[in-house]
Order: C-alpha cells, then structure tokens, then sequence
C-alpha cells in the first residue's frame, strides 16, 4: 500500500486552519456563556450585544437556540427591530417548530401587539405542521383558528405527541386532527377505540370522536364525538386520561373515520389511540344512523 506524504509547508497550513477553527469556536462558546451570565443579571441589552459578538465570528451565523435566547434579550432591551430579526431567521431558516414555547414565552410578552409576531407564529406553526405524521389531516369548521401539529416532548412519558391549540381569541366552531381507514377483518364487528388526553383552558369541549361510514354521504351509520346522551366532553384543564369510544361496524361500511376535536378556545394533546374487536357484552357508546353528522369539510383529505 502506498503511503502520501503531505508537503510540510500545506500541512502545516492545514494545521493552522484547523486550529483557528477551533479557536473560534471555543471564542464562540465564550462570548455565548458571557450573554448567558450578563442576561441571568438582567443586563439585557449586553446580552444581546455578547450574542451579537458570537454570531460575527461565524460570520453571522449561530445556533437555533443561541438566537433564540438573543431574541429574548433584545426583546427585554426593548429593541423589537433586533428581536424580530432573530426570531425571523429561525423559523425561516432554522425551521423552528415549537409553537407552544415561542408562544408563551413571557419574555416575548411586548412583541405580541407588533404587526411582525403573528407571521412569525404562524410560520413557526407551519414548520410544525409539515411534520404531522402520515395519514393525519386537518379539519373543521373553523381549522385556521387553530394550530395542529407535534408538539415535542409533550407525552406521558416525554415523547412527541399531537396536539391542537387555538390561536384566536374567539372561536365559533372548532378545529380537528383526522385519519380515515377501512380494515376488513372490523366488517360486521364491534370495535373500541382507546386514546389518552390532557387538555389545557378548554373553554367550550374537547373530545375524541369515531364515526362510521357508508354508502350515502349525508348520513353516517353510527357516530359518538362524546357528545350525545351521557356528556363525556372534557372540559377546563385535565391531566392525561384514557377514554374510550364503542360502535358497530356495519358490514356496508366504506370508510371509518376518528380523530380528536377542540371546539372553542384552548389545548388539548392526544396520544395512543389503539382499536380493538370486543365482544357484544361490551355496550356502545354511539348512536346509529345518525343524520346530524359533523360537518362535511370533516371529509377532505381522504
């Protein structure tokens, strides 16, 4: 095997540019360690200027999250211009998605009333949204009042879980993530559907909702949105619970469509949604034949 021998003159240039590399990371490192301590302090506009002296030295250029907390500085400097530029840059070119901490973070509070913050959550809701997973969609009456996405972290057990959140003041109608199926081996069944949720200042109702489907699309064949008879809505803020929902599967069915719903102003996260064949001893909760449907819109994606 033959072995290459750098000239001693490029390898010690080489050399020397791998250290200034890590030179100015390491500088990086420092200037960003010093806006975290000056900012702990309450010296806000030092801060962000530390900050400011990180980024030059990659020309410009910085980490989602340093920017992130740049922005929070200059926002509590009182110098919106420099936060908005930050907060710009990740969710245009970073691609940054958590909607829900951008969204209640205090120190962002004085940014809410400028023209500028509601593109920037709204861009930053999209990126979130792309990574709905497959075969979910969005729906409702009034759907662009909410943001439906992942929210990362958010599950029992720290994992991502979807989620659905108002994003207007008022809200008449609601907001619901979807999915449609067909399993042959449920024709002519009775199945129950179990999922977990936690909802957070749920003013009107938040559920989960099964529906069964045929032939005639302004009639389902059963339906239960936890609604009818026994009121199982959720309500206010809960903790994570299981709930079920029990319906026969008719034999002409074409289509079984389920989700979770939020009607009205608030949160709700929902988690392992799991179907089961059950027995006849087992009671449904739905109704069949139902006529008063959830609005058709409820359909699109299929």
């Amino acid at each position: 095997m033959k072995k290459y021998l750098l000239p001693a003159g490029l390898f010690l240039l080489l050399s020397a540019h791998a250290q200034g590399q890590s030179d100015i990371k390491s500088e990086y490192k420092e200037h960003v360690k010093k806006a975290e301590d000056l900012y702990n302090t309450k010296a806000y506009a030092a801060s962000a200027k530390e900050y400011g002296l990180a980024f030059e030295l990659l020309g410009w250029k910085g980490g989602i999250n340093d920017r992130y907390n740049a922005a929070r500085a200059w926002s509590m400097a009182k110098v919106p211009d420099s936060a908005f530029s930050h907060l710009q840059k990740i969710a245009e070119k970073g691609y940054y998605t958590d909607v829900d901490k951008i969204s209640r973070e205090e120190d962002f509070s004085a940014l809410h009333k400028d023209a500028r913050w509601q593109p920037v959550i709204d861009l930053v809701a999209k990126n979130n949204e792309d990574k709905l997973p497959d075969g979910w969609y969005k729906a409702g009456s009034k759907p662009k009042s909410y943001f439906m996405g992942i929210d990362k972290g958010a599950g029992k057990k720290g994992s991502d879980v979807m989620t659905i959140k108002s994003t207007d003041k008022l809200i008449d109608g609601f907001g619901t993530v979807m999915q449609t199926f067909l399993q042959e081996k449920y024709l002519g069944k009775r199945i129950k559907m179990t999922g977990y949720m936690k909802t957070r200042d749920v003013e009107n109702w938040a559920v989960f909702w099964l529906r069964i489907d045929g032939k005639d699309m302004n009639k389902s064949l059963a339906f239960d949105n936890m609604m009818g008879g026994e009121n199982r809505s959720i309500k206010g803020t809960t903790k994570w619970k299981k709930y079920e929902i029990v319906l026969d599967v008719s034999e002409k069915a074409t289509d079984i469509a389920f989700g979770a719903l939020l009607n009205g102003t608030g949160q709700l996260w929902f988690d392992n949604i799991n179907f089961e064949i059950v027995d006849n001893k087992t009671e449904t909760t739905g109704v069949a034949n139902k006529n008063d449907r959830l609005p058709q819109n409820l359909n699109f994606g299929k």
